[in-house]
């Protein structure tokens, strides 16, 4: 606007409403229209491929003269690039509103969702039950409490740092790191439907402040206080501390070998009463392929006393509860064992199993096939397809007795006959 008469800020204060509309120009496209009511408004006239034009700058004194001048520059390097500023504003303003819709909350609703819809080629889903129930509870845990309402291109590392490092320094280090990743892969999914443009959750992760924790191994339950868990699981009435479900899902777990996401998910259409067998699709296993597992008498027992209490239809959950998901939250067996005394992991029992079979000269192939575990030797995974379910039978109704009763009295009576059965 240089070499332009240029209007002072009481210029335009002191001008008074007249009959008609009038303007008060500023040079460089500014002008302030007055109206007959009083009101003030800005204006930036222009002109774009041959055609005027003419954008509204907000309303005097609101705007005042010196930020209408500022205003006025930037569109006018706007025009001078060819594009038309009201175009431009009106792009920006969508993008603003879409910024602002784009919560954090709204961001995680659509990566599960998404997630869930990406098939493997051999049409199993890219995420397990196990993996979709942990990401869906580190979200409703640790992140959406304090992100879910906030625009995502608002959260910026420092806040990210805020909210985790009191997680971590609480002594839950893998849950804050997890809960990092998965705030990563929502930015990562934000970025790549251009809703952001930073992932401040990724560039966390060369930080050195959350340091991996040391590995902590699986505890498994000591082999003399298994028939004393036994018996206290198979207490009735008032006698029995636990749920029904509760005290179930964990005779399930130590007479099966099964994971404990597998256990808690599971459906009355997976269990066969007729031919005691128990079939787990592959989509809740870790391997991602289904799995048949020989039930015991005593896993039967336990699942027909608890039959009456949750079956509704082959469909529900055998370990129905009134959660999210519908079924028993995923640190229930684990906090019951605590509560009997006994200061071990779920998973343990399938490190008790291993040991117990071991020791006692079962096939470690069978073994292995129970627990689905995968073979490392890719060659002799490739010839080792054998179900071994007749052996399998056997040996997990001869651990379900050894529980019952005790190594020792297995130890003197029973081992030898098995054995030789085999």
């Amino acid at each position: 606007m240089a070499g332009m008469k240029l209007l002072t800020e009481l210029a335009f204060k002191n001008a008074k409403p007249r009959h008609k509309v009038y303007y008060l120009n500023d040079g460089g496209g500014l002008r302030l229209r007055c109206r007959p009511d009083g009101s003030k408004v800005w204006l930036f006239r222009f002109r774009v491929h041959g055609k005027e034009s003419c954008l509204g700058l907000g309303v005097y004194p609101t705007i005042s003269l010196f930020d209408a001048r500022i205003l006025t520059k930037e569109h006018m390097k706007t025009v001078s690039e060819g594009r038309n500023p009201t175009v431009v504003k009106k792009i920006n303003k969508a993008k603003h509103v879409a910024q602002q819709a784009a919560t954090f909350g709204t961001l995680a609703a659509e990566w599960i969702e998404h997630n869930l819809k990406i098939q493997k080629i051999n049409n199993k889903p890219r995420w397990s039950a196990h993996h979709l129930e942990r990401n869906a509870g580190l979200l409703r845990r640790y992140l959406l409490p304090q992100l879910a309402q906030l625009p995502i291109t608002s959260i910026d590392e420092d806040f990210l740092f805020a909210v985790l490092k009191p997680l971590y320094d609480k002594g839950t280090q893998d849950s804050a790191r997890r809960a990092r990743a998965v705030a990563a892969q929502i930015f990562s999914y934000a970025r790549a439907t251009h809703r952001c443009t930073l992932n401040p959750a990724r560039d966390m992760a060369d930080k050195d402040y959350f340091q991996k924790p040391e590995v902590k191994h699986f505890t498994a339950i000591a082999q003399e206080a298994v028939p004393s868990l036994v018996a206290e699981l198979n207490k009735t009435g008032t006698e029995q501390r636990l749920e029904p479900r509760t005290a179930c899902g964990l005779l399930v777990a130590l007479y099966t070998g099964l994971r404990d996401h597998s256990i808690r998910g599971a459906t009355w259409a997976e269990i066969d009463f007729t031919k005691n067998l128990w079939v787990v699709p592959g989509e809740r296993m870790k391997s991602g392929r289904a799995h048949k597992l020989p039930l015991p008498t005593q896993a039967i027992t336990a699942l027909q006393m608890l039959h009456p209490l949750t079956y509704r239809s082959p469909e529900s959950f055998i370990f129905a509860s009134n959660t999210k998901t519908g079924y028993m939250a995923e640190n229930t067996l684990r906090l019951a064992l605590h509560r009997l005394g006994h200061k071990v992991t779920v998973h343990g029992m399938r490190s008790l199993i291993t040991d117990v079979l071991n020791e006692n000269g079962f096939n470690a192939d069978a073994i292995e096939k129970h627990l689905d575990h995968q073979e490392k030797n890719g060659v002799r995974r490739a010839y080792l397809r054998s179900e071994f379910m007749e052996e399998r039978k056997r040996m997990m109704q001869w651990f379900a007795d050894w529980c019952d009763q005790g190594e020792g009295l297995l130890r003197s009576n029973n081992v030898v006959s098995l054995q030789a059965r085999r």
